[in-house]
């Protein structure tokens, strides 16, 4: 009795004594955070492959419908019934996919910077959306000349971002310009319209693939009100002529919340601010 008397008294004395636990201080922002759990997604989860190659498997069908109706065409007003087919792809996060990259400047706790993007371009090292490859090389096999609209920089990023197309397999015609980058002509800027007119006037469109609102109509700079509303006003598009692959990891639907404006640990916070209950 005397034993446990004197052990409970121990015990009671060492929990008297010690030190209370310590409050860990606030972490300090890492802006490679905020990409971690989307990054994640898109090169682990069975759901983001599902997605994508369901997106696929829709576009074949309209692709299909599309061949057999001489009127179809997304570009309305532009392009010649007689003309040849064409498709128009967004490349990154749509046909390439740059995952790694975001892994790497998650791991150096660190955001997108355009050094370190420069480098992943020149390095042609990305790998295919799943599922890309099959459908381009089937869409070519149809006849259909697919052209690859995309906002990295001529000529800086046109050499690697032709290299890793080829070494993805994907379809380029030896005869035409169908890799077209922001800057190759003076009019060509961030909005892809005046490219996507640019293929109109030589080819009949018949779908559109893209990660971000800006691939298929004007949303640089809309507030998050104007950009549903062009989801809204296009509702028949999407899934029809209008594909739509998913890019959690980043695009600009960003500048609705945080105006482009902000060092990127301000940013983090103004989409924290932004959460709805």
């Amino acid at each position: 009795m005397r034993k446990t008397i004197l052990i409970l008294a121990l015990v009671a004395s060492g929990c008297a004594t010690s030190t209370p636990p310590q409050v860990q201080p606030q972490q300090q922002c890492n802006p490679g955070h905020a990409l971690l759990n989307a990054t994640v997604w898109v090169q682990s989860s069975a759901e983001y492959r599902a997605a994508v190659l369901g997106t696929w498997t829709s576009a074949r069908r309209a692709l299909d419908a599309a061949l057999a109706d001489p009127s179809w065409n997304v570009e309305e007003g532009t392009s010649d019934p007689a003309q040849p087919p064409a498709i128009i792809l967004d490349a990154d996060e749509t046909v390439i996919d740059n995952a790694s990259y975001e892994a790497r400047v998650i791991k150096a706790g660190k955001s997108y910077d355009a050094e370190t993007w420069k480098q992943w371009v020149s390095e042609s090292a990305a790998r295919a959306v799943p599922g890309a490859a099959e459908f381009l090389a089937w869409a070519k096999s149809r006849g259909v000349t697919p052209f690859y609209i995309t906002n990295r920089d001529h000529p800086e990023e046109a050499e690697g971002t032709l290299r890793n197309l080829q070494n993805l397999g994907y379809p380029l015609d030896p005869n035409v310009d169908t890799l077209l980058l922001r800057g190759e002509r003076p009019e060509w800027k961030s909005d892809k319209g005046s490219r996507r007119a640019h293929v109109a006037s030589s080819y009949r469109v018949l779908l559109l693939f893209g990660d971000d609102l800006n691939d298929f109509a004007n949303a640089r700079d809309k507030s998050a009100a104007e950009r549903e509303e062009i989801v809204r006003s296009n509702a028949s598009r999407w899934g029809t002529q209008w594909f739509m692959i998913p890019n959690p990891m980043y695009g600009s639907w960003e500048r609705a919340i945080t105006a482009g404006t902000g060092t990127p640990c301000e940013q983090v916070q103004k989409k924290v601010d932004s959460l709805r209950p």
